[in-house]
């Protein structure tokens, strides 16, 4: 258990130790057009392997599985550690991402080996608990690493902690129970049984749409060719996926039976949903402190504690509520409620809002974002007994869910150049929205001498963001009704009677 929660804790802290330092990050390579894909690159390959990932955790020891996938993940760490140019970092995000593709996943899987279905959700609270907790920790180290030393410790720290969880997993970790027919097939059959054709399709649906979603609006304008031809090749590979997927049948990469059952189909779009708009907080939030407020990265990492803290308290409050009842629907219900009540409020942040203000508005948001955020992974372990399908289901939300978090930072990077463009000229008529933007977040203070000419910017600057956090309403408004389309379910009492079946 401390292993998994080890390895979820590596994931989440390069989840969000890069929020608070990708303004320096983008003000260093000169480079704030690249934002978007420092999030996007390394959401492209999370996404598309995530299912990919599902399919080797099914056919090999699921063990060495996970030793593999935090390795591929050091490796992109490292890179990105060294990199010597925006495009360079990207590269080494994207590998981290491949890499990530399978920690959440698999400690959700692994799960099912040691602990029964009762306790589950209030292991799988504190496992997912830990994004919650470095959404707070993880901003404070990176800023405190920005600050003091460099970015580039952002990603230096995740090779001994990931050292130590590829060690505690491959001599402490005791799997109890687990299936050995798929492992006792031959290797050239595994293979053999892959679904490549499958894997290909979905890979280049995948690339297409975050290349059009980061070059639309940004270096060409929607109604270009380039936007155009990207979102077009999307739609054709994603229709030819889908058709191979329903050709493959259970060799298919994701098995279309599995969207015979309304939880993995609403409880999908949900993360879907909820993971955009926590990414969104989280890339976006730091930028009006920094930006509009004038704070460094380490007290703008301190500001951010008003909604990481509610997070984690409130997913762990959920799972606990969970597992003493055994129902999860109302739980996600009352996360909608104060989701959308915060987010609501966050459009209305200015350089005037008080911190009373924004701190209240973002701990609504993180108690609403956190609360639900675990229910459909818990809601999958109810339908589902077979461990494989566990693995496969849980494959399939997780991608959903990395899809949409990883579509939002675009999107939303999309949203905030769209509202500098517009609202800088309303502040100040001597210095261009590109000037601003080349300078970055944290270069606001070299673009004048002038203490009014510094104040009109972060106006401009926290107008923008507030911009960007209509975008978090509208994503949790959708949300709302895939939440009501899960299955209510009573985990104590699936769980009671599973235990008689196996007795009988």
């Amino acid at each position: 258990m401390f292993s998994l929660s080890l390895g979820t804790f590596l994931m989440a802290l390069d989840s969000t130790i890069i929020s608070v330092a990708t303004p320096k990050i983008s003000t260093d390579f000169h480079a704030l057009d690249d934002v978007g894909w420092y999030m996007a690159a390394y959401g492209m390959t999370l996404c598309a392997f995530t299912p990919v990932l599902s399919s080797f955790y099914k056919h090999f020891d699921p063990k060495i599985v996970y030793l593999a996938v935090i390795f591929v993940f050091e490796v992109g760490s490292a890179l990105c550690a060294a990199a010597p140019t925006s495009a360079s970092f990207i590269t080494g995000r994207a590998i981290a991402g491949l890499g990530a593709g399978g920690l959440l996943q698999g400690a959700f899987g692994l799960l099912t080996y040691v602990c029964d279905l009762k306790t589950r959700p209030l292991f799988m609270a504190i496992i997912v608990s830990l994004f919650g907790l470095m959404s707070g920790i993880g901003p404070l180290i990176g800023g405190a690493f920005t600050d003091d030393v460099t970015w580039r410790w952002c990603f230096w720290i995740n090779l001994p902690i990931g050292g130590s969880v590829f060690f505690l997993v491959l001599f402490f970790m005791k799997l109890v129970g687990v299936d050995p027919t798929p492992r006792q097939i031959p290797l050239r059959e595994k293979l053999r049984s892959f679904d490549v054709l499958g894997i290909i399709l979905l890979l280049g649906s995948v690339i297409c749409l975050f290349l059009a979603l980061q070059i639309g609006g940004t270096q060409d304008p929607w109604s270009s060719s380039k936007p155009i031809g990207l979102l077009v090749g999307f739609g054709l590979l994603a229709i030819a996926f889908g058709l191979w997927q329903w050709k493959a049948g259970d060799q298919a990469t994701i098995p279309l039976r599995f969207f015979n059952d309304r939880t993995v189909v609403w409880g999908s779009l949900y993360l879907f949903w909820d993971n955009m708009a926590n990414y969104i907080a989280i890339y976006y939030m730091p930028y009006y402190f920094q930006a509009g407020q004038g704070v460094s990265p380490i007290r703008s990492a301190v500001e951010y504690i008003s909604l990481a803290v509610p997070l984690m308290v409130c997913l762990l409050l959920g799972g606990g509520i969970t597992t003493a009842t055994g129902h999860y629907m109302p739980v996600i219900l009352v996360a909608q409620v104060l989701a959308a009540v915060g987010t609501g409020l966050l459009t209305t942040i200015n350089i005037n809002t008080t911190t009373a203000q924004w701190a209240t508005y973002m701990a609504l948001t993180g108690a609403g974002l956190g609360m639900g955020v675990n229910v459909p992974h818990i809601a999958i372990q109810a339908v589902f007994e077979n461990d494989n399908d566990i693995f496969i289901a849980n494959g399939i939300a997780s991608f959903f869910g990395q899809l949409g978090g990883s579509m939002g930072v675009p999107i939303a990077n999309a949203i905030l150049l769209d509202a500098l463009h517009t609202e800088v000229p309303k502040y100040v008529s001597n210095i261009s929205a590109d000037a601003v933007m080349d300078a970055g977040a944290s270069g606001v203070n070299t673009l004048s001498s002038s203490p009014s000419v510094i104040h009109a910017l972060r106006s401009a600057w926290a107008v923008s963001v507030a911009k960007v956090n209509i975008l978090l309403v509208v994503v949790i408004c959708i949300s709302v009704p895939t939440a009501l389309g899960m299955r209510w379910l009573n985990l104590k009492k699936i769980s009671d009677q599973r235990e008689l079946e196996k007795r009988e």
